[in-house]
């Protein structure tokens, strides 16, 4: 048997070469066809953009070893999500083979292909002819799956108006379950802490919204919600996944399809609360918007002024289905929208009202604390 070299004697391998970043060199594309006279004389067209994160893919570091100049290209046809994977780089890290070496070398290149093929359906594309032929046959035959529940138009910087619609499914849908196989990448990219959600429960009630053009459809975005019972014989519906897509976002669809939602679930008697489950900065401050508009056209909040009892609030959260805090805290906003500062008492008043939610929100913590720390947090979360 060959002796093994001795540490001291082992050659020092800098790996940091091969290490790339998966979220800076992934790009997903939404592909279609490329209708009518145009310059390049190209069959379709792309909008590419890149994830927010890979960690739930590629581990936490986001990091896949063994090659330089790695593309990760994910392309999709822009209705029916047919997926097209293409892996590429200029070279690829080769162990060492040799016996007589002295460089002991067990670390092997990452399979980066693999890693994200694990995350797509069956029957992703490969070929890009194939992938090409997918996308001229979505743009021909595509329609958006389940009941559509309504549409709204925008018009564009161009004068032109633009058509788009909601729809809703249920797992009880084969096709939507397969529909579903081929989207639900994307919360994994785009929505911090997400993961896949179990499609063999028919409870899930899921909401997509696509941008129609002639006969045409193109995936924007989607939610998912969810109901739990509510003592004793309601229904409490939850919010789970929010996405639209980053060539949509800004541009109103986010409220469109919350808007839509909450009227439904609103005027359904069945259910008693509207809840989000997690909602990052983002979803939050578009939730607030809608929330609070709504109360406002409806006179929900008219002639409110600190301190808002408890009764009124309770009264507020049962008529309109919101959570008690999110009730609060559109109260909040419109009461200091309303307020005048330079009213010391009425401005204590106010300041009660947002620290007394903020105590019964953190009670747990802050009850631990000494009287004179509970205060001192409790201001210090009031200015944040």
């Amino acid at each position: 048997m060959d002796p093994q070299p001795h540490p001291a004697s082992l050659k020092v391998l800098d790996f940091s070469d091969w290490a790339c970043n998966t979220t800076e060199c992934t790009l997903i594309s939404l592909v279609e066809e490329q209708k009518g006279n145009n310059e390049s004389n190209e069959p379709v067209r792309s909008t590419t953009f890149s994830p927010e994160f890979t960690y739930p893919i590629f581990g936490d570091h986001e990091t896949v070893f063994g090659y330089k100049d790695l593309s990760i290209k994910l392309d999709y046809t822009s209705g029916a999500l047919r997926p097209y994977l293409n892996v590429s780089y200029s070279q690829k890290y080769t162990p060492a083979t040799t016996s007589s070496s002295t460089t002991v070398d067990i670390i092997k290149p990452d399979d980066a292909f693999d890693t994200i093929a694990e995350y797509l359906p069956k029957g992703y594309l490969t070929s890009r002819p194939s992938f090409i032929d997918a996308v001229k046959t979505d743009a021909a035959t595509f329609k958006p799956l389940g009941e559509k529940i309504t549409e709204y138009t925008q018009e564009q910087n161009d004068g032109t108006v633009q058509v788009f619609e909601i729809y809703k499914n249920s797992f009880a849908s084969t096709k939507f379950r397969e529909y579903h196989s081929r989207m639900q990448i994307f919360v994994l990219l785009f929505i911090e802490g997400s993961s896949y959600i179990e499609d063999d429960d028919d409870k899930w009630e899921i909401y997509t919204t696509f941008k129609r053009e002639e006969d045409t459809y193109h995936f924007v975005g989607y939610c998912t919600t969810y109901p739990f019972y509510c003592w004793p014989e309601n229904t409490r519906m939850r919010i789970s996944q929010f996405l639209v897509l980053p060539p949509f976002k800004k541009q109103g669809h986010g409220s469109k399809l919350y808007q839509t939602i909450y009227q439904i679930f609103r005027s359904r008697q069945d259910i008693c609360e509207i809840t989000v489950e997690d909602p990052n900065e983002e979803f939050s401050d578009m939730r607030d918007k809608n929330d609070i508009r709504y109360l406002l056209e409806h006179g929900a909040l008219k002639g409110l002024k600190a301190p808002v009892s408890a009764n009124v609030i309770a009264e507020l959260c049962k008529n309109y289905k919101l959570t008690n805090r999110q009730t609060q805290r559109c109260i909040e906003m419109y009461l200091l929208s309303n307020i005048n500062k330079v009213n010391a008492e009425e401005y204590k008043e106010y300041r009660l009202q947002v620290k007394q939610r903020l105590y019964s929100f953190n009670f747990d913590v802050l009850r631990e604390m000494e009287e004179s720390e509970r205060k001192e947090k409790l201001q210090d979360t009031y200015l944040a």
